[in-house]
Protein backbone atom coordinates (compact mmCIF):
# COMPACT_ATOMS: atom_id res chain seq x y z
CA UNK A 1 0.00 0.00 0.00
CA UNK A 2 1.59 3.14 -1.00
CA UNK A 3 1.84 5.63 1.92
CA UNK A 4 2.79 8.84 1.98
CA UNK A 5 4.34 10.58 5.27
CA UNK A 6 5.74 13.82 6.76
CA UNK A 7 8.32 12.43 9.18
CA UNK A 8 9.43 16.12 11.22
CA UNK A 9 10.66 15.31 14.28
CA UNK A 10 11.17 18.62 16.23
CA UNK A 11 11.85 20.14 19.51
CA UNK A 12 8.99 23.02 20.10
CA UNK A 13 9.50 25.66 22.77
CA UNK A 14 7.36 25.39 26.12
CA UNK A 15 3.49 25.66 25.85
CA UNK A 16 0.74 25.17 28.09
CA UNK A 17 -0.42 21.57 28.39
CA UNK A 18 -3.62 23.59 26.87
CA UNK A 19 -1.88 24.64 24.13
CA UNK A 20 -2.34 22.78 20.81
CA UNK A 21 0.29 22.61 18.10
CA UNK A 22 -1.58 24.40 14.56
CA UNK A 23 -2.52 21.84 12.64
CA UNK A 24 -0.48 22.61 10.01
CA UNK A 25 2.90 21.91 12.15
CA UNK A 26 1.59 18.35 12.58
CA UNK A 27 3.02 15.86 10.49
CA UNK A 28 0.87 13.79 8.41
CA UNK A 29 0.07 10.59 7.13
CA UNK A 30 -2.19 10.26 4.26
CA UNK A 31 -3.63 7.13 2.28
CA UNK A 32 -4.58 6.70 -1.36
CA UNK A 33 -7.83 9.18 -2.95
CA UNK A 34 -11.26 6.63 -3.19
CA UNK A 35 -12.08 5.52 -6.28
CA UNK A 36 -15.86 6.43 -6.17
CA UNK A 37 -16.80 5.00 -9.42
CA UNK A 38 -15.28 1.57 -8.97
CA UNK A 39 -16.39 1.33 -5.32
CA UNK A 40 -20.16 2.71 -6.10
CA UNK A 41 -19.77 0.30 -9.36
CA UNK A 42 -19.01 -2.55 -6.22
CA UNK A 43 -21.85 -1.35 -3.93
CA UNK A 44 -24.35 -1.94 -6.85
CA UNK A 45 -23.80 -5.67 -6.42
CA UNK A 46 -22.95 -5.33 -2.66
CA UNK A 47 -25.25 -3.62 -1.49
CA UNK A 48 -27.73 -6.73 -0.54
CA UNK A 49 -28.73 -8.25 2.47
CA UNK A 50 -26.86 -11.38 3.05
CA UNK A 51 -23.37 -9.22 2.59
CA UNK A 52 -21.98 -6.79 4.97
CA UNK A 53 -22.43 -3.05 4.10
CA UNK A 54 -19.53 -1.31 3.18
CA UNK A 55 -18.76 1.82 4.55
CA UNK A 56 -15.21 2.77 4.14
CA UNK A 57 -12.41 1.77 2.56
CA UNK A 58 -9.36 0.01 4.36
CA UNK A 59 -5.84 0.79 4.20
CA UNK A 60 -2.87 -0.97 6.33
CA UNK A 61 -0.32 1.17 7.62
CA UNK A 62 2.67 0.33 10.49
CA UNK A 63 2.80 3.68 12.23
CA UNK A 64 4.91 4.18 15.62
CA UNK A 65 5.70 7.45 17.83
CA UNK A 66 9.52 6.09 17.22
CA UNK A 67 9.06 7.20 13.40
CA UNK A 68 6.06 9.54 13.33
CA UNK A 69 4.16 12.53 14.12
CA UNK A 70 5.81 15.35 16.17
CA UNK A 71 6.90 14.90 20.09
CA UNK A 72 6.85 18.04 22.35
CA UNK A 73 8.06 18.92 25.66
CA UNK A 74 5.28 20.20 28.15
CA UNK A 75 5.91 22.85 30.76
CA UNK A 76 4.52 20.16 33.49
CA UNK A 77 6.89 18.14 32.68
CA UNK A 78 4.73 15.74 30.35
CA UNK A 79 5.66 14.79 26.31
CA UNK A 80 2.71 15.12 23.58
CA UNK A 81 3.20 12.92 20.28
CA UNK A 82 0.63 14.23 17.59
CA UNK A 83 -0.14 13.08 14.21
CA UNK A 84 -2.55 13.63 11.73
CA UNK A 85 -3.98 11.05 9.03
CA UNK A 86 -5.73 12.37 6.22
CA UNK A 87 -7.80 11.29 2.53
CA UNK A 88 -7.97 14.10 0.53
CA UNK A 89 -11.45 13.41 -0.94
CA UNK A 90 -13.12 10.64 2.25
CA UNK A 91 -16.02 12.03 3.80
CA UNK A 92 -15.55 10.09 7.16
CA UNK A 93 -12.35 8.87 8.98
CA UNK A 94 -11.90 6.18 11.66
CA UNK A 95 -8.42 4.14 13.11
CA UNK A 96 -7.68 0.78 14.18
CA UNK A 97 -4.96 0.29 16.49
CA UNK A 98 -3.30 -3.20 16.37
CA UNK A 99 -1.33 -2.57 19.12
CA UNK A 100 -2.72 -0.52 22.13
CA UNK A 101 -1.16 -1.02 25.47
CA UNK A 102 -1.66 2.67 26.81
CA UNK A 103 1.27 3.20 29.78
CA UNK A 104 -1.18 4.48 32.81
CA UNK A 105 -0.10 8.28 32.41
CA UNK A 106 -1.28 8.47 29.10
CA UNK A 107 -4.50 9.52 27.59
CA UNK A 108 -5.13 10.12 23.79
CA UNK A 109 -7.87 12.35 22.01
CA UNK A 110 -8.77 11.94 18.36
CA UNK A 111 -10.46 14.85 16.82
CA UNK A 112 -11.45 16.33 13.80
CA UNK A 113 -8.69 18.98 11.91
CA UNK A 114 -10.93 21.97 13.51
CA UNK A 115 -10.85 19.96 16.65
CA UNK A 116 -14.59 21.16 17.10
CA UNK A 117 -15.76 17.35 16.85
CA UNK A 118 -13.43 14.90 19.33
CA UNK A 119 -13.80 11.81 20.63
CA UNK A 120 -13.36 10.79 24.49
CA UNK A 121 -10.35 10.20 26.21
CA UNK A 122 -9.03 6.61 25.31
CA UNK A 123 -6.66 5.87 28.44
CA UNK A 124 -5.12 3.07 30.46
CA UNK A 125 -8.65 2.00 31.21
CA UNK A 126 -9.24 1.05 27.31
CA UNK A 127 -6.23 -1.60 27.52
CA UNK A 128 -8.08 -5.12 27.04
CA UNK A 129 -7.15 -8.32 26.80
CA UNK A 130 -6.86 -8.81 22.98
CA UNK A 131 -4.55 -5.61 23.00
CA UNK A 132 -6.25 -3.48 20.21
CA UNK A 133 -8.32 -0.38 19.79
CA UNK A 134 -10.51 0.83 17.00
CA UNK A 135 -12.02 4.25 17.27
CA UNK A 136 -15.82 5.51 16.50
CA UNK A 137 -16.27 7.85 13.03
CA UNK A 138 -14.87 11.08 12.99
CA UNK A 139 -16.59 13.09 10.69
CA UNK A 140 -13.90 14.99 8.31
CA UNK A 141 -11.45 13.32 5.98
CA UNK A 142 -8.93 14.07 8.65
CA UNK A 143 -8.24 12.57 11.55
CA UNK A 144 -5.58 14.21 14.75
CA UNK A 145 -4.24 12.27 16.96
CA UNK A 146 -2.75 13.58 20.26
CA UNK A 147 -1.17 11.68 22.92
CA UNK A 148 -0.12 12.88 26.12
CA UNK A 149 1.97 10.95 28.66
CA UNK A 150 4.50 11.51 31.38
CA UNK A 151 7.93 12.43 30.19
CA UNK A 152 9.45 8.73 31.46
CA UNK A 153 7.13 6.93 29.81
CA UNK A 154 7.50 8.36 26.58
CA UNK A 155 9.63 5.15 25.36
CA UNK A 156 7.02 2.92 26.85
CA UNK A 157 4.81 4.76 24.32
CA UNK A 158 6.50 4.47 21.69
CA UNK A 159 6.90 0.58 21.89
CA UNK A 160 3.33 -0.17 22.68
CA UNK A 161 0.94 1.90 20.53
CA UNK A 162 0.75 1.18 17.05
CA UNK A 163 -1.54 2.13 14.12
CA UNK A 164 -1.97 -0.04 11.59
CA UNK A 165 -5.32 0.87 10.02
CA UNK A 166 -6.33 4.37 8.58
CA UNK A 167 -9.74 3.96 6.76
CA UNK A 168 -11.44 7.08 5.33
CA UNK A 169 -15.20 6.76 4.68
CA UNK A 170 -17.30 7.48 1.62
CA UNK A 171 -20.86 7.23 2.74
CA UNK A 172 -22.86 6.83 5.80
CA UNK A 173 -22.53 7.86 9.35
CA UNK A 174 -22.39 11.32 10.41
CA UNK A 175 -20.21 11.87 7.26
CA UNK A 176 -20.13 16.31 6.05
CA UNK A 177 -23.38 16.16 3.50
CA UNK A 178 -23.23 12.18 3.52
CA UNK A 179 -25.03 11.85 6.96
CA UNK A 180 -26.38 8.59 5.71
CA UNK A 181 -29.85 7.90 4.51
CA UNK A 182 -32.26 5.28 4.41
CA UNK A 183 -35.76 4.62 2.55
CA UNK A 184 -38.44 7.12 3.20
CA UNK A 185 -40.98 4.55 3.99
CA UNK A 186 -38.90 3.41 7.13
CA UNK A 187 -40.16 4.35 10.81
CA UNK A 188 -38.58 6.60 12.97
CA UNK A 189 -38.19 4.92 16.68
CA UNK A 190 -39.35 7.91 17.92
CA UNK A 191 -43.15 7.83 15.99
CA UNK A 192 -46.01 6.94 17.66
CA UNK A 193 -45.68 3.72 16.65
CA UNK A 194 -42.90 2.91 18.49
CA UNK A 195 -44.02 4.18 21.68
CA UNK A 196 -44.93 0.34 23.15
CA UNK A 197 -41.43 -0.82 22.31
CA UNK A 198 -39.01 1.50 24.49
CA UNK A 199 -38.48 -1.57 26.74
CA UNK A 200 -36.47 -2.76 23.86
CA UNK A 201 -35.66 0.00 21.38
CA UNK A 202 -32.59 0.62 23.63
CA UNK A 203 -31.26 -2.77 23.03
CA UNK A 204 -30.42 -2.65 19.23
CA UNK A 205 -26.78 -1.16 18.32
CA UNK A 206 -25.22 -0.29 15.01
CA UNK A 207 -21.88 -1.45 15.04
CA UNK A 208 -18.05 -0.86 12.55
CA UNK A 209 -15.91 -3.60 12.13
CA UNK A 210 -12.69 -3.72 10.84
CA UNK A 211 -13.15 -0.13 10.63
CA UNK A 212 -14.89 -0.38 6.87
CA UNK A 213 -17.82 -2.67 7.02
CA UNK A 214 -21.13 -3.01 9.18
CA UNK A 215 -24.33 -4.10 10.71
CA UNK A 216 -26.86 -4.17 12.90
CA UNK A 217 -27.46 -6.24 16.42
CA UNK A 218 -28.75 -6.23 20.08
CA UNK A 219 -27.50 -6.51 23.31
CA UNK A 220 -29.20 -9.72 25.03
CA UNK A 221 -30.00 -11.17 28.58
CA UNK A 222 -29.12 -13.92 30.40
CA UNK A 223 -30.46 -16.22 32.74
CA UNK A 224 -28.10 -14.96 35.60
CA UNK A 225 -29.21 -11.62 34.92
CA UNK A 226 -25.76 -10.02 35.35
CA UNK A 227 -25.66 -7.56 32.94
CA UNK A 228 -22.82 -9.50 31.25
CA UNK A 229 -22.64 -7.53 27.36
CA UNK A 230 -23.48 -10.51 25.13
CA UNK A 231 -23.88 -8.81 21.85
CA UNK A 232 -26.14 -10.63 19.28
CA UNK A 233 -25.77 -10.76 15.19
CA UNK A 234 -25.71 -12.16 11.96
CA UNK A 235 -22.97 -14.85 11.38
CA UNK A 236 -22.33 -13.46 7.37
CA UNK A 237 -21.81 -9.99 9.03
CA UNK A 238 -17.75 -11.43 9.55
CA UNK A 239 -17.74 -10.95 13.42
CA UNK A 240 -14.76 -13.89 14.00
CA UNK A 241 -12.41 -14.30 16.51
CA UNK A 242 -9.69 -12.86 14.52
CA UNK A 243 -12.06 -9.52 13.93
CA UNK A 244 -13.92 -9.26 17.22
CA UNK A 245 -11.57 -7.19 18.53
CA UNK A 246 -12.32 -4.70 16.22
CA UNK A 247 -16.03 -3.75 16.94
CA UNK A 248 -17.37 -0.53 17.83
CA UNK A 249 -20.83 -0.37 18.71
CA UNK A 250 -22.82 2.92 18.76
CA UNK A 251 -25.83 3.11 21.12
CA UNK A 252 -28.80 5.31 20.81
CA UNK A 253 -27.97 6.53 17.54
CA UNK A 254 -31.94 8.03 16.91
CA UNK A 255 -33.28 10.80 15.35
CA UNK A 256 -34.18 13.48 17.53
CA UNK A 257 -38.29 13.43 16.50
CA UNK A 258 -40.28 11.32 14.22
CA UNK A 259 -40.29 11.98 10.75
CA UNK A 260 -43.20 11.32 8.94
CA UNK A 261 -43.33 7.79 6.94
CA UNK A 262 -43.24 8.32 3.24
CA UNK A 263 -41.68 11.87 3.61
CA UNK A 264 -39.34 13.67 2.21
CA UNK A 265 -37.68 14.57 5.47
CA UNK A 266 -37.95 10.52 6.29
CA UNK A 267 -36.12 9.47 3.10
CA UNK A 268 -32.94 12.60 3.95
CA UNK A 269 -30.08 12.55 6.72
CA UNK A 270 -31.43 12.01 10.00
CA UNK A 271 -29.83 13.88 13.21
CA UNK A 272 -28.96 11.22 15.23
CA UNK A 273 -25.53 11.04 18.17
CA UNK A 274 -22.77 9.15 17.62
CA UNK A 275 -21.19 9.85 20.90
CA UNK A 276 -22.00 6.71 22.90
CA UNK A 277 -20.27 3.80 21.52
CA UNK A 278 -18.32 0.36 22.97
CA UNK A 279 -15.26 -0.50 21.43
CA UNK A 280 -13.86 -4.16 21.13
CA UNK A 281 -15.58 -7.80 22.00
CA UNK A 282 -14.53 -11.39 22.11
CA UNK A 283 -16.85 -13.84 19.89
CA UNK A 284 -18.31 -16.21 22.09
CA UNK A 285 -20.46 -18.72 19.48
CA UNK A 286 -21.43 -18.39 15.87
CA UNK A 287 -23.22 -20.56 13.13
CA UNK A 288 -23.64 -20.16 9.65
CA UNK A 289 -27.05 -22.35 9.81
CA UNK A 290 -29.69 -19.90 10.98
CA UNK A 291 -26.49 -17.21 10.91
CA UNK A 292 -26.14 -16.13 14.04
CA UNK A 293 -23.22 -14.74 16.18
CA UNK A 294 -23.27 -13.94 19.88
CA UNK A 295 -19.98 -11.89 20.89
CA UNK A 296 -19.13 -10.37 24.65
CA UNK A 297 -18.51 -6.83 24.23
CA UNK A 298 -14.83 -5.83 26.24
CA UNK A 299 -17.22 -3.94 28.39
CA UNK A 300 -20.79 -2.92 29.33
CA UNK A 301 -22.34 0.31 27.93
CA UNK A 302 -22.14 3.38 30.53
CA UNK A 303 -25.45 2.88 32.32
CA UNK A 304 -26.81 6.58 32.22
CA UNK A 305 -26.85 5.33 28.14
CA UNK A 306 -30.08 3.13 29.27
CA UNK A 307 -29.11 0.61 26.90
CA UNK A 308 -31.48 -2.05 28.02
CA UNK A 309 -30.53 -6.50 27.30
CA UNK A 310 -33.12 -7.74 25.08
CA UNK A 311 -35.21 -11.30 26.89
CA UNK A 312 -35.60 -14.19 23.94
CA UNK A 313 -37.63 -16.67 22.91
CA UNK A 314 -36.95 -20.52 21.83
CA UNK A 315 -40.95 -20.56 20.93
CA UNK A 316 -42.03 -20.01 17.94
CA UNK A 317 -46.01 -18.89 19.12
CA UNK A 318 -45.38 -15.61 20.12
CA UNK A 319 -47.39 -14.20 17.47
CA UNK A 320 -46.04 -10.83 15.08
CA UNK A 321 -43.86 -8.55 16.53
CA UNK A 322 -41.38 -5.60 15.28
CA UNK A 323 -38.05 -5.62 13.41
CA UNK A 324 -35.32 -2.57 14.88
CA UNK A 325 -32.79 -1.85 12.95
CA UNK A 326 -30.44 0.63 11.45
CA UNK A 327 -30.95 0.34 7.59
CA UNK A 328 -27.94 1.65 5.43
CA UNK A 329 -25.95 2.80 9.11
CA UNK A 330 -28.63 5.78 9.28
CA UNK A 331 -30.81 6.52 12.30
CA UNK A 332 -32.90 3.40 14.33
CA UNK A 333 -35.89 2.34 12.97
CA UNK A 334 -38.78 0.06 13.53
CA UNK A 335 -40.79 -2.33 11.20
CA UNK A 336 -43.94 -3.85 11.59
CA UNK A 337 -44.56 -7.34 9.58
CA UNK A 338 -47.47 -8.44 8.19
CA UNK A 339 -46.88 -11.90 8.90
CA UNK A 340 -43.58 -13.65 10.33
CA UNK A 341 -43.82 -17.59 9.80
CA UNK A 342 -41.01 -19.91 10.71
CA UNK A 343 -39.81 -22.30 7.63
CA UNK A 344 -36.80 -24.26 8.22
CA UNK A 345 -33.76 -22.24 9.77
CA UNK A 346 -35.71 -19.25 9.10
CA UNK A 347 -38.52 -16.36 9.98
CA UNK A 348 -40.06 -15.15 6.65
CA UNK A 349 -41.10 -12.13 7.24
CA UNK A 350 -43.46 -9.91 5.33
CA UNK A 351 -43.56 -6.16 6.44
CA UNK A 352 -46.77 -4.19 6.53
CA UNK A 353 -44.98 -0.99 8.03
CA UNK A 354 -41.52 0.08 7.16
CA UNK A 355 -38.98 -2.50 5.56
CA UNK A 356 -35.17 -3.07 6.01
CA UNK A 357 -31.69 -2.65 4.26
CA UNK A 358 -28.62 -3.50 3.66
CA UNK A 359 -26.99 -2.25 7.27
CA UNK A 360 -30.14 -3.52 9.00
CA UNK A 361 -28.44 -7.19 8.52
CA UNK A 362 -28.12 -8.95 11.77
CA UNK A 363 -30.68 -6.79 13.35
CA UNK A 364 -33.13 -9.24 15.80
CA UNK A 365 -37.02 -9.90 14.87
CA UNK A 366 -38.97 -9.48 18.34
CA UNK A 367 -42.44 -11.42 18.91
CA UNK A 368 -45.43 -10.28 20.48
CA UNK A 369 -43.97 -10.87 23.73
CA UNK A 370 -41.23 -8.32 23.23
CA UNK A 371 -38.56 -11.06 22.76
CA UNK A 372 -36.02 -11.77 20.45
CA UNK A 373 -37.06 -14.48 18.32
CA UNK A 374 -34.06 -14.41 15.68
CA UNK A 375 -31.54 -12.06 14.03
CA UNK A 376 -31.83 -10.81 9.83
CA UNK A 377 -30.31 -12.81 7.41
CA UNK A 378 -30.64 -11.71 3.95
CA UNK A 379 -33.72 -10.88 1.78
CA UNK A 380 -34.88 -8.49 -0.95
CA UNK A 381 -37.26 -6.16 0.82
CA UNK A 382 -36.87 -2.16 0.24
CA UNK A 383 -39.25 0.69 0.17
CA UNK A 384 -39.87 -0.07 -3.30
CA UNK A 385 -40.10 -3.94 -3.31
CA UNK A 386 -42.85 -5.54 -1.32
CA UNK A 387 -40.59 -9.02 -0.68
CA UNK A 388 -39.65 -11.04 1.82
CA UNK A 389 -36.97 -10.79 4.63
CA UNK A 390 -35.58 -13.99 6.18
CA UNK A 391 -34.09 -14.25 9.79
CA UNK A 392 -32.07 -16.85 11.10
CA UNK A 393 -33.73 -19.41 14.07
CA UNK A 394 -30.97 -19.16 16.52
CA UNK A 395 -32.69 -19.55 19.60
CA UNK A 396 -35.28 -21.83 18.28
CA UNK A 397 -32.91 -24.32 16.25
CA UNK A 398 -28.86 -23.26 17.36
CA UNK A 399 -29.87 -23.37 21.11
CA UNK A 400 -27.53 -25.37 21.81
CA UNK A 401 -24.49 -23.12 20.16
CA UNK A 402 -26.16 -20.62 22.70
CA UNK A 403 -26.99 -22.20 26.13
CA UNK A 404 -23.46 -21.78 27.57
CA UNK A 405 -23.23 -18.13 27.65
CA UNK A 406 -27.54 -17.27 27.42
CA UNK A 407 -28.23 -20.01 30.15
CA UNK A 408 -25.39 -19.93 32.46
CA UNK A 409 -27.71 -20.95 35.62
CA UNK A 410 -28.76 -24.29 33.22
CA UNK A 411 -32.25 -23.31 33.73
CA UNK A 412 -33.14 -24.54 30.19
CA UNK A 413 -36.05 -21.91 30.09
CA UNK A 414 -37.81 -21.62 26.93
CA UNK A 415 -37.70 -17.78 27.39
CA UNK A 416 -36.55 -14.72 28.94
CA UNK A 417 -37.48 -11.33 29.50
CA UNK A 418 -35.73 -7.55 28.84
CA UNK A 419 -33.34 -6.39 31.71
CA UNK A 420 -32.81 -2.96 32.05
CA UNK A 421 -29.95 -1.46 34.22
CA UNK A 422 -32.31 -0.30 36.67
CA UNK A 423 -35.81 0.18 36.64
CA UNK A 424 -36.79 1.87 33.55
CA UNK A 425 -38.53 5.24 34.43
CA UNK A 426 -40.95 6.16 31.68
CA UNK A 427 -42.22 9.64 31.15
CA UNK A 428 -43.24 12.33 28.39
CA UNK A 429 -40.65 13.38 26.11
CA UNK A 430 -41.31 16.67 24.53
CA UNK A 431 -39.80 17.54 20.84
CA UNK A 432 -39.66 20.73 20.09
CA UNK A 433 -42.73 23.21 21.11
CA UNK A 434 -45.20 22.06 18.56
CA UNK A 435 -46.64 19.34 20.95
CA UNK A 436 -45.05 16.30 19.51
CA UNK A 437 -44.41 13.81 22.34
CA UNK A 438 -43.73 10.06 22.82
CA UNK A 439 -43.52 8.10 26.54
CA UNK A 440 -39.98 6.88 27.09
CA UNK A 441 -37.12 6.49 29.36
CA UNK A 442 -34.66 10.23 30.60
CA UNK A 443 -31.89 8.56 29.62
CA UNK A 444 -33.31 8.14 25.54
CA UNK A 445 -35.20 11.38 25.83
CA UNK A 446 -32.24 13.26 26.23
CA UNK A 447 -29.95 11.54 23.76
CA UNK A 448 -32.74 12.42 20.93
CA UNK A 449 -32.59 15.97 22.39
CA UNK A 450 -35.97 16.06 23.31
CA UNK A 451 -37.59 17.61 27.16
CA UNK A 452 -37.96 14.73 29.35
CA UNK A 453 -40.90 15.94 31.61
CA UNK A 454 -40.21 13.75 34.64
CA UNK A 455 -41.41 10.86 36.27
CA UNK A 456 -44.98 10.81 35.88
CA UNK A 457 -45.33 12.57 33.34
CA UNK A 458 -47.55 11.54 30.16
CA UNK A 459 -48.31 12.28 26.63
CA UNK A 460 -51.89 10.93 27.27
CA UNK A 461 -52.08 13.97 30.00
CA UNK A 462 -50.94 16.87 27.92
CA UNK A 463 -47.15 17.08 29.40
CA UNK A 464 -46.33 18.40 25.91
CA UNK A 465 -49.16 20.30 24.69
CA UNK A 466 -47.81 22.89 22.22
CA UNK A 467 -46.32 26.23 23.84
CA UNK A 468 -48.70 29.03 22.92
CA UNK A 469 -46.82 32.40 22.83
CA UNK A 470 -47.58 35.84 22.61
CA UNK A 471 -46.10 38.93 23.23
CA UNK A 472 -45.68 39.68 27.29
CA UNK A 473 -45.04 43.71 27.86
CA UNK A 474 -43.02 44.47 30.87
CA UNK A 475 -42.33 47.37 32.45
CA UNK A 476 -43.11 50.62 30.06
CA UNK A 477 -40.51 50.00 26.81
CA UNK A 478 -39.72 46.48 27.46
CA UNK A 479 -41.25 43.42 25.34
CA UNK A 480 -40.61 39.54 25.31
CA UNK A 481 -42.12 36.62 23.61
CA UNK A 482 -43.45 34.03 26.09
CA UNK A 483 -46.22 32.09 27.34
CA UNK A 484 -48.88 33.00 28.97
CA UNK A 485 -47.78 31.67 32.81
CA UNK A 486 -44.37 32.63 32.23
CA UNK A 487 -45.28 36.34 31.60
CA UNK A 488 -47.76 36.04 34.18
CA UNK A 489 -45.15 34.96 37.23
CA UNK A 490 -42.77 37.47 36.09
CA UNK A 491 -45.32 40.24 36.54
CA UNK A 492 -45.74 40.86 32.76
CA UNK A 493 -48.80 41.77 30.90
CA UNK A 494 -49.40 38.76 28.13
CA UNK A 495 -50.99 40.32 24.95
CA UNK A 496 -52.81 37.26 24.03
CA UNK A 497 -51.93 34.31 21.61
CA UNK A 498 -50.95 35.75 18.16
CA UNK A 499 -49.62 38.65 19.49
CA UNK A 500 -45.99 39.30 19.16
CA UNK A 501 -42.79 42.02 20.18
CA UNK A 502 -42.49 42.19 16.52
CA UNK A 503 -46.17 43.35 15.39
CA UNK A 504 -45.39 46.43 18.12
CA UNK A 505 -47.95 44.73 20.78
CA UNK A 506 -46.12 46.04 23.77
CA UNK A 507 -45.66 49.79 21.86
CA UNK A 508 -47.26 52.54 24.33
CA UNK A 509 -50.28 53.59 23.29
CA UNK A 510 -50.71 57.15 23.42
CA UNK A 511 -54.66 57.26 23.31
CA UNK A 512 -55.19 54.32 25.66
CA UNK A 513 -59.22 55.31 25.58
CA UNK A 514 -59.40 54.39 22.10
CA UNK A 515 -59.88 51.10 22.11
CA UNK A 516 -60.24 50.13 18.44
CA UNK A 517 -57.10 52.40 16.96
CA UNK A 518 -59.71 54.59 14.70
CA UNK A 519 -57.95 57.65 16.01
CA UNK A 520 -61.19 58.57 18.35
CA UNK A 521 -62.60 58.13 21.98
CA UNK A 522 -65.98 57.69 21.24
CA UNK A 523 -69.56 55.27 21.67
CA UNK A 524 -67.76 52.47 19.88
CA UNK A 525 -64.26 52.46 22.65
CA UNK A 526 -67.27 52.91 25.48
CA UNK A 527 -68.90 49.77 24.58
CA UNK A 528 -65.91 47.74 23.76
CA UNK A 529 -64.94 48.72 27.91
CA UNK A 530 -68.46 47.76 29.12
CA UNK A 531 -68.08 44.10 27.52
CA UNK A 532 -64.93 43.59 28.92
CA UNK A 533 -66.08 44.67 32.60
CA UNK A 534 -64.80 43.13 35.21
CA UNK A 535 -61.79 41.65 33.27
CA UNK A 536 -58.20 41.99 33.82
CA UNK A 537 -55.39 44.15 31.69
CA UNK A 538 -55.13 41.72 28.81
CA UNK A 539 -58.40 42.24 27.40
CA UNK A 540 -57.35 45.69 26.41
CA UNK A 541 -60.40 47.44 28.00
CA UNK A 542 -58.08 48.05 30.87
CA UNK A 543 -57.35 51.66 29.36
CA UNK A 544 -55.79 53.00 32.87
CA UNK A 545 -53.19 49.84 33.46
CA UNK A 546 -54.91 49.53 36.92
CA UNK A 547 -55.23 45.39 36.41
CA UNK A 548 -59.41 45.46 36.26
CA UNK A 549 -61.58 46.81 33.83
CA UNK A 550 -63.84 49.14 36.14
CA UNK A 551 -65.85 52.58 36.83
CA UNK A 552 -62.37 54.01 36.49
CA UNK A 553 -61.97 53.50 33.44
CA UNK A 554 -65.04 54.84 32.02
CA UNK A 555 -64.38 57.93 33.55
CA UNK A 556 -61.15 58.15 31.80
CA UNK A 557 -62.60 57.30 28.57
CA UNK A 558 -65.33 60.14 28.98
CA UNK A 559 -63.23 62.46 30.02
CA UNK A 560 -61.04 61.96 27.08
CA UNK A 561 -63.82 62.00 24.41
CA UNK A 562 -63.15 63.03 20.92
CA UNK A 563 -60.46 62.65 18.87
CA UNK A 564 -57.03 61.67 20.04
CA UNK A 565 -54.23 64.27 20.04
Amino acid sequence: MLLSLLTTMVCVGPIGDTTQLPIDLIPEVTVPSIDYAMVYEEDAVGDVKGVPYRFAIPNEVTVNARSYGIWEKLPSGKMRWSLRVNCDNGVSMNVGFGRYEMPESGSMVISDETREFEIRPFTAEDNKDHGELWTPIIPSHEAVIEIVVDRNEKNALSNQIELTAINPGYRGFKSENFAGSSGACNIDVLCEEGDDWWDVIPSVGVYTLSGWWTCSGAMVNNTAQDYTPYFLTANHCGVTSSSDSSIVVYWNHHNSYCRTPGSGSSGGNGNGPLNQFTSGSTMRATRSYTDFTLTELSSSPNTSWGVTYAGWSRQTNGGSGAGIHHPSTAEKRISFPDYMNPSGEFYNVNWAEGTTEPGSSGSPLFDGNHRIVGQLCCGSASCSSDTNDYYGRSFGLSWSYLDDWLDPTGSNVQYLDTLGDEPVVIGACCIGTSGSCVNIAESNCNAGGGTWMGEGSSCNAGDCEPVIMGACCVGSDQCINLEESTCNSGGGTWMGEGSTCEAGDCDQNDCPTDTNGDGMTNVTDLLYVIAAWGSGSSSGGDVNGDGAVDVADILDLISAWGACE
